[in-house]
């Protein structure tokens, strides 16, 4: 029978436990989070099995049996480089550990290292390609740059980019026509027609938003169902078909300036979209989701951006480890 596949949110978490538990710095420290990580595990049979998987690992990496695997996992002071090897390939598949590709911190380790371009959780980064376009790089992302004879293509891997498009000064020698200007997802293509926009990897969709200029969206699997986004528009698409056009949201290229902007949005949308800048859990308890945010928070430091949720919305924070956090209705 085939191995039941670990939700990738308790896949998450038995990975972050796994680094956690590697990080204590003394004994009484090493003495609380195994205390807080039995709670975890003890709390649902999924996180024991996700426990397990772990330990199959990292019996294979180190020719170990499971049961002693298990123990040099749990002893304080693990090995922090052995640890983050073992949480990628967990995340990768390796183990089985993870079922959403687009939504584990190793499948993105894995494409950070293989990408011409990456940042890291929290970082930003402006890439100038060849022909002087710049490309601005948001938390967590890789592209590849492709440009050939005939095309200029960026090859967005994951995350989030802001184009701000640049003549062809290198036309196709065949033709003598500016070399297209596309950025390619895994649900489709992009088409610049000299402009400034952003391309957001969601998880089975493409947002996009355009500044500037216009962009052409173009499905996979459908390429005839293209449409035009022209500036101040904004959409998304799957393989299949694309989105309505709707009105751009000013707020969605605030990341580009370093902030996040929430004009009447949900506590749970904005610490699901707080928390790509945050490594680790981030959670919002059922009871304070539906409370409502506005304002602009600087994405540099997400600590001070929880304390000032504290003075403006009726929660409290806790933390139950450095890498996890929760944001609970206050009383």
């Amino acid at each position: 029978m085939p191995t039941e596949a670990i939700p990738p949110t308790v896949a998450r978490e038995a990975v972050h436990w796994l680094l956690e538990l590697g990080e204590a710095s003394s004994a009484s420290e090493a003495q609380h989070t195994q205390q807080q990580w039995q709670a975890w595990l003890a709390a649902d049979p999924q996180h024991a099995r996700a426990w397990q998987r772990i330990a199959e690992v990292d019996a294979q990496l180190r020719g170990l049996p499971t049961p002693v695997a298990l123990q040099t996992l749990t002893a304080p002071g693990m090995g922090r480089r052995h640890a983050v090897r073992l949480a990628v390939l967990l995340s990768a598949g390796t183990g089985g550990l993870l079922a959403a590709q687009h939504s584990d911190l190793g499948s993105y380790a894995w494409q950070q290292l293989a990408a011409d371009w990456s940042t890291t959780t929290g970082q930003r980064h402006e890439a100038v390609l060849a022909d002087g376009t710049r490309v601005l790089l948001n938390t967590a992302t890789a592209v590849d740059v492709r440009y050939t004879a005939t095309e200029r293509l960026i090859v967005l891997r994951a995350g989030e980019i802001l184009v701000q498009s640049a003549p062809d000064h290198q036309p196709d020698a065949a033709t003598g026509a500016p070399r297209p200007l596309r950025v390619r997802t895994a649900e489709g293509l992009v088409r610049a027609i000299g402009t400034r926009f952003t391309v957001h990897q969601q998880n089975g969709r493409t947002a996009v938003a355009v500044l500037q200029g216009a962009v052409e969206l173009q499905p996979a699997h459908h390429p005839q169902r293209s449409l035009r986004l022209d500036a101040g528009e904004q959409s998304h698409f799957t393989a299949q078909e694309v989105g309505a056009t709707q009105d751009l949201q000013q707020a969605s290229a605030a990341w580009s300036e370093g902030m996040l902007v929430a004009d009447d949005m949900p506590l749970a949308e904005f610490l699901a979209e707080l928390s790509r800048y945050r490594s680790g859990v981030l959670r919002c308890a059922p009871d304070a989701a539906q409370l409502r945010v506005s304002g602009s928070y600087p994405l540099a430091d997400t600590d001070r951006v929880l304390a000032a949720l504290t003075r403006s919305l009726p929660v409290d924070i806790h933390t139950r480890t450095r890498w996890w956090v929760t944001v609970v209705r206050r009383g």
